[in-house]
């Protein structure tokens, strides 16, 4: 797991005012920021280099999502 998933992981807990108290983990939450996180990359895919149509456009934008959580395709 890349570092960026880890810091959206760590941003999913909620912590009570409890003291010495475990946050819990909020699984919407983190697929919410995943999804932001995503829709943020694909915004932001340069297509100025990109031939090909909107199939190219689309693939760019993937490929960027994939290298931006370190998977691989």
């Amino acid at each position: 797991m890349n570092e960026r998933i880890k810091d959206l992981a760590e941003q999913a807990y909620e912590y009570s005012n409890i003291p010495n108290s475990d946050g819990v983990f909020n699984k919407e939450k983190f697929a919410e920021l995943i999804v932001r996180e995503c829709a943020k990359i694909a915004r932001d895919t340069d297509l100025e280099d990109v031939e090909g149509g909107d199939s190219a456009v689309l693939r760019a934008a993937k490929l960027q999502i994939l290298e931006h959580f370190g998977v691989e395709e």
